[in-house]
């Protein structure tokens, strides 16, 4: 009698959860019929005992768009820890004699990706500019005047740094900067549009900041009656023109729209070169990058990044693609974006987990190549719990309704300050994973997906968002 009872408890549990599966099948497929159309997948587990509570599709294959930036932000605190960071070196070739440099100076990249950001003026501003340090550290060797140039080293081509399937109509727009050794200021740079005129107009070029960009640009943007930023710039990577096309709001005198810096390296030789000028420090040459650093030189100073720790967190909470592909390159030694993907496959692949399918053309998503399953997001969320870095690894995520690229999912619902997660969107793609703690107080994994809808990004992101309301509200 004892083990029918214990057998009919077992048999009822399994249906309830049966008719929850159904319930949240319903919920997030039959009943919004604007994803007939689309590829839907999902998984929950149990943050604590790794069991998976619901799941449709979860192995298949996905776009993530920037939800992938879970994979190299997690692969480099496992590597690394928080604590680590990453050093620009300034070098010098051949002597200093009474005060000349009878030689160049080259500035060597470690892969800080936020070298010169304003993101962090408490480490590159403070109490002086890093370009200023920079200056004081070669008075301090004796240098006063240079007999030669200033070289910045950048192994890789203009053209090698651009991965093969980004969009051509990202490749000049600030979340399209490719990756680097030496990147400075973001890799970003400013255009200014005066949109006073009237609809229909085209908006003037008021400014760009920094102005020494060298490049031509051709403002095709017209003035709209609203709309916000719907411009977009277009060039080569190896080209000095950039046309701007689309539109952008009326009324403003100096709209900014940001354009990705095509050769940060040289922007950097010119700017320290510039600045030693100003300091009173001749320099005989001129400013320019090698690919390859001469094997005789000395040390001269290094500028370390902020600590991973901090990296991270700005890149999971911004979704910078910049960090997060420099981040993916450091991981695996190597600034090529599809070398540094198949080492982070053979990293996950040694931790156990099933990496059939998990392609990663970039670190950060952009590209609509990549693919992962929401079974190997959570197999990431779920090491990194379990991990030493699970704390620094979560706080760096964003909050539903509070923070970051959440800010706004949630913001009206039961889970709002309950999800600590990472977003991502691009064209006919929207996904969300990371850690939601329900209403009855217990801590789970999940990662929804949906790709090729044909409805709204709207009416997408808010299937995925009453998706989430349901396991918070029934687990």
């Amino acid at each position: 009698m004892k083990i029918i009872m214990l057998t009919m408890k077992k048999l009822i549990t399994v249906l309830c959860f049966v008719f929850m599966v159904l319930v949240l099948h319903a919920q997030l497929l039959n009943e919004n019929t604007n994803l007939y159309h689309a590829n839907v997948s999902y998984l929950v587990s149990d943050a604590e005992t790794g069991e998976e509570v619901l799941a449709y599709r979860a192995n298949q294959s996905m776009i993530p768009a920037s939800v992938l930036k879970i994979a190299p932000t997690a692969s480099a605190l496992l590597k690394f820890g928080e604590n680590a960071v990453f050093e620009t070196k300034l070098l010098y070739s051949g002597a200093i004699v009474d005060g000349i440099l009878k030689g160049n100076i080259y500035i060597l990249g470690g892969g800080d990706p936020a070298l010169g950001s304003l993101k962090y003026q408490d480490h590159y501003y403070q109490p002086v500019s890093f370009l200023q340090e920079w200056v004081i550290q070669a008075k301090n060797a004796g240098i006063k005047r240079i007999q030669g140039d200033v070289i910045a080293i950048e192994a890789q081509s203009l053209m090698e740094k651009v991965p093969r399937t980004w969009l051509w109509e990202d490749i000049s727009n600030h979340f399209g900067a490719s990756p680097g050794m030496l990147n400075v200021y973001d890799d970003f740079y400013q255009l200014r549009f005066n949109t006073m005129g009237s609809v229909g107009d085209i908006a003037k070029i008021a400014s760009v900041v920094p102005d020494d960009i060298g490049l031509e640009f051709e403002s095709q943007v017209k003035i709209a009656d609203g709309g916000g930023d719907q411009a977009y710039v277009f060039g080569g990577p190896d080209s000095e023109k950039r046309i701007i096309l689309g539109t952008l709001p009326k009324g403003y005198k100096a709209f900014v729209v940001k354009a990705a810096i095509p050769d940060p390296a040289n922007l950097l030789a010119q700017h320290f070169y510039q600045h030693l000028i100003a300091a009173g420090i001749p320099v005989s040459g001129s400013f320019h990058t090698e690919s390859i650093l001469p094997q005789e030189t000395s040390f001269l100073h290094k500028t370390a990044s902020p600590k991973l720790e901090r990296l991270i967190h700005i890149t999971n909470h911004r979704s910078i693609n910049l960090y997060a592909n420099m981040i993916g390159s450091l991981f695996a030694l190597d600034s090529n974006l599809e070398t540094a993907g198949e080492e982070i496959i053979r990293f996950w692949e040694g931790k156990g987990m099933n990496t059939d399918g998990l392609l990663l053309e970039d670190m950060c998503g952009l590209s609509p190549f990549n693919q992962i399953s929401a079974e190997q997001i959570g197999f990431m969320l779920k090491t990194m719990h379990d991990s030493e870095m699970s704390e620094t690894f979560k706080n760096s995520l964003p909050v539903s309704g509070k923070s970051g690229t959440l800010r706004y999912f949630g913001h009206n619902k039961a889970f709002n300050g309950k999800f600590y997660g990472k977003s991502g969107s691009i064209k006919r793609v929207y996904a969300y994973a990371g850690y939601l703690t329900t209403k009855s107080g217990k801590t789970v994994i999940i990662a929804g997906f949906v790709n090729q809808f044909s409805c709204t990004s709207k009416e997408a992101k808010n299937a995925l968002a009453d998706f989430f309301d349901t396991v918070y509200h029934d687990y």
